[in-house]
């Protein structure tokens, strides 16, 4: 069966409804907090450490929390941003894995040598 349009009043009192039935700023703010959470996990690998999970619970704490000023937002923000950049740093780097040289190293007068000797003017 078609859904109706609504009416313009409809319309009015969905937008003056900010949260749906059932739902309310605890469970709304809840599940942000989860979904951010588990977007950060997902990106630092899964498998963080305890101490790396209560890092990004806090760092996803002050993301979400509503500051009373200016200063106070700008510290939030600041404090988690150096939580997660550490985080990513040390990830990443746990995850790098050296790739093997193809070949050994040499000097510029090694090389110069194997040149020459390959075309034959030694």
């Amino acid at each position: 069966m078609a859904k109706m349009p609504e009416s313009g009043l409809e319309k009015r009192l969905a937008n003056l409804r900010p949260y749906q039935h059932g739902e309310n700023g605890h469970t709304r703010k809840a599940a942000e907090r989860a979904r951010l959470e588990s977007e950060i996990f997902a990106e630092l690998g899964g498998s963080l450490s305890a101490a790396d999970a209560m890092l990004v619970t806090r760092a996803v704490e002050l993301l979400i929390a509503r500051p009373k000023s200016h200063t106070d937002a700008v510290r939030a923000a600041n404090t988690a941003n150096r939580i997660l950049r550490t985080l990513r740093a040390k990830y990443a780097a746990e995850q790098t894995v050296p790739s093997p040289i193809p070949y050994p190293l040499e000097t510029a007068r090694q090389l110069l040598e194997r040149i020459t000797q390959a075309d034959g003017h030694d």
